[in-house]
């Protein structure tokens, strides 16, 4: 996989929160794939933490098409870009969406969601996007 380094400046205007809640100042994002809708994902490199098989991370995903059905509620303007904390298990491959951040096509918020412990749980399926971008933080060294 070629794999694109992004600087944090494309992302800049993105308000992204890390674990603490701090702005994340220096973000790493790594372009990580794009899907046949031309849906782009990427990880913040120097967000992932690991303890074990447990791994958080933020990634984002940029939509050139509106995708509000990634949202489990209804809001009144067109998604297109999410910042989302997850936790993955990558001894049996789920994850949990921990927090989503909405935004417009010009990256300005629309609404901040925090699910906790009460995310989703998923299982992604083998050769999607959010699979592969499971599998690349899994991959990640341990950093000391």
């Amino acid at each position: 996989m070629n794999l694109i380094k992004y600087s944090a400046a494309l992302l800049s205007s993105a308000v992204l929160l890390t674990a603490n809640g701090a702005i994340a100042q220096s973000a790493q994002w790594t372009r990580i794939t794009e899907n046949s809708v031309k849906d782009r994902f990427f990880v913040d490199a120097s967000s992932v933490q690991r303890n074990g098989s447990i791994v958080w991370y933020w990634e984002y995903r940029e939509f050139p098409e509106a995708n509000n059905a990634l949202l489990d509620v209804k809001v009144d303007q067109p998604v297109h870009g999410a910042v989302m904390r997850w936790s993955a298990d990558c001894s049996n491959g789920s994850q949990r969406l921990r927090k989503v951040n909405a935004y417009t096509t010009n990256r300005k918020l629309i609404q901040k969601f925090d699910y906790g412990n009460d995310g989703m749980l998923i299982q992604p399926k083998a050769g999607s996007s959010t699979r592969k971008v499971m599998e690349y933080v899994c991959q990640l060294p341990q950093k000391r």
